[in-house]
């Protein structure tokens, strides 16, 4: 199978993971009814941000850039406004404006690539209501040729011999690192390492003395935009959105058959086809500090088939083996769209 006809076949393998991703079956709520299970509430206390549907606030220091690269290519900028970009898609955030940002730079006198320090209380200054920040740093780049002679070869299907021509594949990785810092603690949440990579299908040369990288901040910036691509999922984990549910109905002939009635929808990125964690809270407490925290439990997941009632609504139908337990109230919070899909798209990618 040749270049094109592999592109063909993953061109025709996404679209149709495409289509039965984005479809879900219809559902008719004249057969569902209010049952004695459906007056029950979930017995947990709701945080106030679940029910005021809050997004994380977070800020996006440029990151450091002290590879060989950082005049030339602009790595570090390409990776901040992507990045920056990248989690203001996901919908589930609010970012801070770049007017904002700049003048806490110019305020805490932030020099990327020389220090990550961020004095949190001068921050909460400028940035009111700021939970999160990332800092980071292109950690490594590099760009490789890699010449192959011609030569006879045989066709694997044929197999016929053929003379091909001398050929050059370039090709750019980088790494940059992020770490997800909370605010005002200043604790480290969680670090995302980004490593993409861009390699260019090969053209001929010939000899190897012309088997030379023509663009390398060309190939680095592309190989930064797939590395921070690579990573989308992760950030949508990272910040899901909460919601509640606010009625449940029960199938007239099938007491196992029933429905959650959500406090999200398409304005926070929930569609039909999409699958939401049901989650209860549980107090858990710091004998040393002497505290007590709500900690999210998930108890089931809910496929939603219904989004058209109103932007920050929808309706989900809950597993049968959870019917039991599933009530008003519960929590709600949405998950990223990774797996089969997601994984075509990255291979598909890497032959282009």
């Amino acid at each position: 199978m040749n270049i094109r006809q592999l592109k063909i076949s993953l061109a025709t393998i996404l679209a149709a993971a495409f289509i039965s991703s984005s479809c879900a079956p219809k559902l008719s709520i004249s057969e569902f009814r209010q049952e004695a299970i459906d007056s029950k509430t979930a017995s947990h206390q709701l945080p106030q941000y679940v029910i005021d549907k809050k997004k994380a606030k977070l800020a996006v220091l440029p990151p450091g850039d002290s590879t060989q690269f950082r005049t030339a290519c602009g790595l570090g900028q390409a990776a901040h406004e992507n990045f920056t970009q990248t989690l203001a898609k996901i919908g589930t955030v609010e970012v801070v404006e770049r007017s904002q940002l700049d003048a806490f730079m110019q305020e805490m006198k932030f020099q990327a690539g020389i220090t990550s320090e961020v004095d949190a209380n001068k921050f909460m200054q400028i940035a009111k209501g700021v939970d999160f920040v990332f800092v980071g740093a292109v950690s490594s780049a590099g760009v490789n040729a890699s010449f192959t002679a011609g030569g006879m070869r045989k066709n694997v299907f044929t197999g016929k011999d053929y003379y091909a021509n001398p050929t050059c594949s370039e090709s750019g990785k980088v790494l940059v690192n992020y770490r997800l810092i909370t605010f005002p603690s200043g604790s480290v949440q969680q670090v995302f390492q980004l490593d993409g990579q861009k390699t260019n299908l090969p053209r001929n040369v010939s000899s190897s003395y012309d088997c030379r990288v023509q663009n390398p901040c060309g190939l680095l910036q592309e190989a930064v935009y797939r590395a921070i691509d690579d990573v989308k999922e992760s950030l949508a984990e990272a910040f899901p959105v909460y919601g509640y549910i606010s009625k449940t109905m029960t199938h007239k002939s099938n007491k196992k058959n029933r429905i959650a009635f959500l406090s999200l929808g398409k304005a926070d990125g929930v569609e039909a086809g999409s699958t939401v964690d049901i989650v209860e809270f549980i107090p858990e407490k710091d004998t040393v500090k002497g505290t007590t925290a709500l900690v999210p439990r998930v108890i089931a997941e809910c496929a939603v088939t219904e989004t058209e009632l109103f932007p920050d609504r929808s309706i989900c139908v809950i597993p049968e083996e959870s019917a039991d337990f599933v009530f008003v109230k519960h929590a709600v919070r949405t998950k990223s769209k990774a797996g089969v899909f997601r994984g075509i798209q990255k291979i598909y990618r890497k032959v282009m």
